[in-house]
């Protein structure tokens, strides 16, 4: 077997479309099928079945999925200690993170990342998800959850601080809570409930409201929209709120408190792009820390 068609499979299996694996790993899209067929002939089992436009995989295509994961973790790690310092920092790094910090914090000091290392290139994922490090969606994720247990390293990059916000236009219209008990008598936005991909994100039940939010959002983006068009008070992170944009914080003796962790896969740690990566992040995040914080200071809130 070629470790080049074992690679275009791993790929198949990880995206489930002969088109995404194409993109990835830069193959037109005849040469990954017939890849595939070479792999199956070779094995003499059917890998893959088709269903619409994805490819279901089989029990046979589960169990090589197995056996070539166990063999791409080998290779990284290995690749990795033979480098050691003498591997140049080049290549690509790709970031997955939250949807509010990689939009409004990460994509303004990617520069600051690669500052050292001008051949390094980042890709940026910054969606409403979580990311599977063991499916190589991305080299560095970034969570509101702590991951569990697994081949993960795992650190805290910050806590980060939120509060209630209105527009002066919505409060002109409706007027300014003076207690987290007035709250339920605004109009709230918040996120969908059945669509949150971490708990951590439901500020309100876990403050104990029973109101659902009158607008909702997967984005955290839109909602901060929004609040700035003055059509309700909302949950929004400190830092994704700029001076001079026209929100006032709410409630001067509340703040709500979450965490960012940052994680790396056991099998790329080691290689000198990712790990020169891992430490420009936490030194970004130490260097900004004031900007995840509500000024002046208050007695937190956490839940």
């Amino acid at each position: 077997m070629d470790w080049d068609d074992l690679r275009v499979f791993l790929c198949i299996a990880r995206t489930g479309q002969i088109t995404e694996a194409s993109k990835l790993l830069g193959l037109d899209h005849s040469t990954i099928s017939r890849r595939l067929v070479r792999l199956e002939s070779g094995l003499a089992v059917k890998l893959f079945n088709r269903a619409g436009r994805r490819l279901k995989i089989t029990p046979a295509g589960e169990n090589l999925v197995a056996v070539v994961t166990h063999m791409e973790s080998t290779l990284l790690s290995e690749i990795g200690s033979v480098a050691g310092d003498l591997e140049e920092i080049s290549g690509t790094i790709r970031i997955g993170a939250p949807e509010g910090l990689g939009a409004a914090y990460l994509s303004a000091h990617l520069n600051e990342l690669r500052a050292e290392y001008p051949s390094l290139d980042i890709e940026l994922v910054a969606l409403p998800q979580n990311y599977s490090l063991a499916s190589r969606e991305v080299d560095i994720a970034i969570t509101l959850d702590r991951p569990g247990t697994g081949s993960i390293a795992t650190r805290r990059l910050t806590d980060y601080e939120l509060g209630f916000f209105a527009s002066d236009s919505y409060i002109r219209i409706h007027g300014e809570p003076s207690a987290l008990q007035d709250i339920d008598a605004h109009i709230l936005c918040g996120y969908i409930p059945s669509l949150l991909h971490t708990r951590e994100l439901d500020y309100l039940d876990a403050l104990g409201f029973k109101q659902r939010p009158a607008l909702r959002s997967t984005s955290i983006i839109a909602q901060r929209h929004i609040v700035e068009t003055g059509q309700a008070i909302g949950i929004l992170p400190f830092f994704m709120v700029s001076e001079g944009a026209g929100l006032k914080p709410l409630l001067e003796d509340f703040r709500l408190t979450r965490s960012y962790w940052l994680s790396v896969h056991e099998d790329l740690r080691h290689i000198r792009r990712v790990r020169v990566t891992v430490d420009a992040l936490g030194a970004l995040f130490q260097r900004h820390q004031s900007l995840f914080r509500r000024l002046p200071a208050q007695a937190a809130v956490t839940s």
